[in-house]
């Protein structure tokens, strides 16, 4: 780092943070603190803070005093994870559905509203109040810092575009003194042709930036069009992969771009960082002062704890948003659950082995049981043919079962690629037709995402 850059980070942000009335400081140090206690001590904190949730979301929000008593459940009876399983899961359409009812009537209240269509393309309306806002913050900062982050380091966001009517012009001026004094630039990842990426790189020079912070997928193609072009003449940069799952293709392209260090992150728009990689690589820890992270396993009415590195459906408890709070909120991930050990970096926080794309993504075998869309990274990944000839792929499950493969490669896709694949769809999808397409381009989802797998409804 920079002189600029440690005097920013020791001295100018926590000055600003305090100016500003934000314990961001604080609890950032108490974070770093936290992270090293024992699991049973970080469980027992996650229970002491779920019981203070639930009885205000009992005294305060319609939504969960209906449920509860409906249920007869009083709030000092949910104290744990296991208490927490008395209650249902809540959908995406349940949470639309009960709209206002979620919002507490009494303080603290909303002071940030969103929406967030996901992945899954069904809007949901929610807010947060402002002590959540500062322990998202915090978060962040903790789970970045684990790759060697600070503010102030000359940063380079491919980023997705703004998703809200611009703001008025005293906001977007402040926005953008905020970003020049801690060096950040921001470039819209949507266009991601040959033009927009030299562009890119153009920046990465001139800046001699110190940190990429990506869409996942658009780094990914940021990072072949460097490597294919041989225009790599910077030292490491740390990677952070955001938004998008990263797999182990993806990881060697940034290596061989960037460098060593490419950190995986995972979160979503209604609680930010759930998890995060460390130093040792190995899982991401979930964020246990802020949320309770639960993988399920479910079979109709019925759910279970997803045993570790068994795949299920991320059940998030957000413990600090107590303007609309979420308690048990599926938010249409799948992750495999991580080992029980200790991570070797350590932490005492648990982790995830694995973030293996959204329900929305599940296939269907042809006799109708289900298929996880992860396994077209893998077999992409897995074979040598595939990896070699093609650059992007995308699947479109179609309302009669058939697949469309889309292809976009270099040069033609030989036998031996044509064979792998067949053979994989074989072996995973027996019986479901298929075709592949060969195309030149394979855009981006309007939010800057790239879909790799789409199943039509």
């Amino acid at each position: 780092m920079s002189l600029y850059g440690r005097l920013f980070h020791a001295a100018v942000f926590p000055a600003w943070e305090r100016l500003r009335g934000r314990p961001t400081m604080a609890q950032l140090a108490e974070l770093e603190r936290s992270q090293w206690r024992s699991p049973a001590e970080l469980e027992a904190e996650q229970g002491r803070a779920l019981e203070a949730l639930v009885a205000h979301a009992y005294r305060n929000v319609p939504y969960y005093r209906q449920l509860m008593d409906a249920r007869g459940i009083a709030p000092g009876e949910l104290r744990s994870v296991a208490d927490l399983r008395r209650l249902p899961i809540l959908t995406r359409d349940v949470a639309a559905r009960a709209g206002e009812s979620r919002r507490s009537t009494g303080e603290p209240r909303c002071v940030v509203d969103k929406l967030t269509g996901g992945s899954t393309g069904a809007p949901l309306r929610f807010g947060f109040d402002l002590g959540s806002e500062h322990w998202r913050h915090a978060i962040k900062l903790r789970g970045w810092g684990w790759s060697g982050y600070r503010v102030g380091d000359r940063t380079l966001y491919f980023w997705g575009p703004a998703t809200t009517l611009p703001p008025p012009f005293s906001k977007r001026a402040k926005v953008a003194a905020d970003r020049a004094l801690k060096r950040e630039r921001y470039i819209d990842c949507t266009e991601r042709g040959e033009a927009e990426l030299s562009a890119v790189v153009g920046e990465i020079r001139a800046r001699r930036i110190e940190r990429l912070i990506c869409y996942t997928q658009a780094g990914v193609d940021l990072a072949r069009f460097i490597v294919e072009r041989r225009l790599r003449d910077w030292d490491d940069v740390p990677v952070l992969c955001c938004a998008e799952a990263l797999h182990p293709a993806d990881r060697r392209l940034f290596e061989q771009a960037f460098g060593p260090e490419v950190v995986e992150t995972y979160g979503c728009r209604e609680v930010m960082m759930i998890a995060c990689e460390c130093e040792a690589h190995d899982g991401l820890h979930t964020s246990m002062e802020n949320l309770i992270v639960e993988v399920v396993v479910r079979d109709g009415d019925e759910e279970r704890p997803a045993r570790p590195g068994e795949q299920g459906e991320v059940v998030i408890t957000d413990l600090h948003n107590y303007g609309m709070p979420f308690i048990r909120y599926a938010n249409g991930d799948l992750a495999a659950l991580g080992p029980e050990a200790r991570c070797r970096c350590g932490r005492g926080l648990a982790r995830l082995a694995s973030v293996d794309g959204r329900v929305a993504e599940t296939l269907r075998a042809a006799d109708g049981a289900p298929v996880c869309g992860i396994l077209f990274s893998r077999i992409f990944s897995w074979s040598d043919a595939l990896a070699r000839t093609v650059q992007k792929w995308q699947v479109v499950q179609h309302l009669d079962g058939s697949l469309t493969i889309k292809l976009m490669a270099r040069g033609d896709v030989d036998a031996e690629a044509h064979a792998d694949l067949r053979r994989s769809l074989e072996r995973y999808l027996k019986d479901v037709p298929y075709r592949t397409e060969l195309v030149g381009e394979i855009p981006p989802a309007k939010n800057g995402k790239q879909r790799t797998v789409i199943v039509e409804r």
